[in-house]
């Protein structure tokens, strides 16, 4: 039986909810990760990983299209458990839930008054199915990044209340739950230039986490957008600097 005692970074697979708007370097974190993978590109988000070793496919928005994923699924399943991959990305889980929603509406008929799909009917079934292949895939044993959008919440007088990750329905709230590592990613200028960082804490209405980082704070709140970066501090080769005292 295994013991908690003997579980380290090392010894577990790096598995994250990466959270951002477009062009906060999202896939390019995702592209930092170890190889070979394989990248589920619902997104057309590839060039992003240009050069690197990602195999990968893409998909239609049709009912056909999520047959082409389920059915490619189980191969990158076979392949991970053969060693064929480290890396799995999904890219992007937003795109993913438009694409299995095509495939809700084909399972049932029924639609809106405006021929668009039923909230008690349509979205609940989205929300089975991506749950659904959602646990099958963080069962991979091997590095696991879904990449989802952001959405801005706002009140009736226009201002800004709240973000989150821009999925269907109640699975904003539910997908992050299934996740050790939550990171949103956030641009900011230094010197004239700008930098790329992930936010690993709860900050302002970004709601960060890092299981993995534990209650001594291994990673910085805001840490470079790369996966080396992250480990590194993880696995203690790292250490943040503590925080300077004044008196």
């Amino acid at each position: 039986m295994p013991s908690a005692k003997d579980v380290t970074v090392n010894s577990e697979y790096l598995k994250v909810m990466s959270v951002g708007e477009s062009g906060s370097g999202k896939s390019v974190f995702a592209a930092s990760f170890p190889t070979p993978g394989f990248v589920f590109d619902f997104g057309g988000e590839i060039l992003s990983y240009k050069g690197l070793d990602f195999d990968y496919e893409q998909y239609d928005v049709s009912p056909q299209g999520w047959a082409k994923f389920e059915k490619e699924f189980i191969q990158v399943k076979k392949d991970v458990a053969e060693g064929k991959y480290i890396t799995v990305v999904v890219d992007n889980l937003s795109a993913m839930t438009d694409l299995c929603m095509e495939k809700a509406l084909q399972l049932d008929p029924k639609r809106s008054a405006t021929n668009g799909p039923l909230w008690n009917v349509h979205y609940g079934m989205v929300k089975n199915l991506i749950e659904g292949k959602i646990r099958q895939l963080l069962n991979l044993k091997c590095n696991l990044i879904f990449i989802a959008h952001l959405n801005t919440k706002y009140d009736d007088n226009g201002a800004v209340i709240g973000v989150e990750p821009s999925l269907t329905g109640q699975l904003s709230v539910d997908v992050p739950s299934y996740f050790d590592e939550v990171y949103y990613h956030a641009t900011r200028k230094e010197g004239g230039e700008t930098k790329w960082y992930i936010q690993t804490v709860p900050l302002g209405r970004n709601r960060g986490r890092s299981r993995a980082s534990g209650k001594e704070r291994l990673l910085p709140d805001m840490i470079e957008n790369d996966y080396n970066e992250v480990t590194a501090y993880l696995t203690g080769d790292k250490v943040k600097p503590k925080p300077t005292i004044r008196r």
